[in-house]
């Protein structure tokens, strides 16, 4: 490291050092934020999902237990059972899409790769070149992760 690489800051810490921390702290934040939202458009999605099976099931059910249409005419009581199936089957494919399982596990995993780097830095004096390369190396790994 050159002489110029241990300058400090006013406050006596060294300035690489609480860079890289607070770079760390910025990429841990975004990724929090990232699976926050992740979670909750999964949550959004599934509840429409499930909201739409149970109308297609009742209209569907209701009709068939009573051997009347729900309303009216068979017609319209089958569509409209078949048309909320239709929508919870889209729904449930655009969340695949949207917010998948794996784009959530990747996310979760890096904030804890990134959370644990974090703890690495909590020493003043951590080793400044190995969590450099650690910190890169997680942005590597995780180029689909908005961090």
């Amino acid at each position: 490291m050159s002489p110029e690489a241990n300058t400090s800051s006013p406050d006596g810490a060294n300035y690489e050092h609480t860079v890289l921390r607070t770079q760390i702290q910025q990429s841990l934040q975004k990724v929090e934020a990232q699976k926050k939202r992740l979670k909750s458009t999964d949550r959004r999605y599934t509840i429409m999902s499930i909201v739409l099976g149970v109308i297609a099931t009742f209209v569907a059910g209701e009709a068939a237990v009573t051997g009347e249409p729900l309303f009216g005419n068979w017609r319209l009581t089958t569509m409209i059972a078949s048309v909320s199936t239709l929508s919870a089957t889209a729904i449930t494919g655009i969340q695949k899409q949207i917010a998948s399982p794996e784009q959530l596990l990747e996310t979760s995993e890096c904030a804890a790769k990134l959370k644990a780097l974090k703890v690495e830095t909590i020493a003043a004096d951590y080793e400044l070149d190995l969590v450099t390369d650690t910190y890169q190396g997680i942005i590597s790994e995780f180029p689909s992760v908005d961090c």
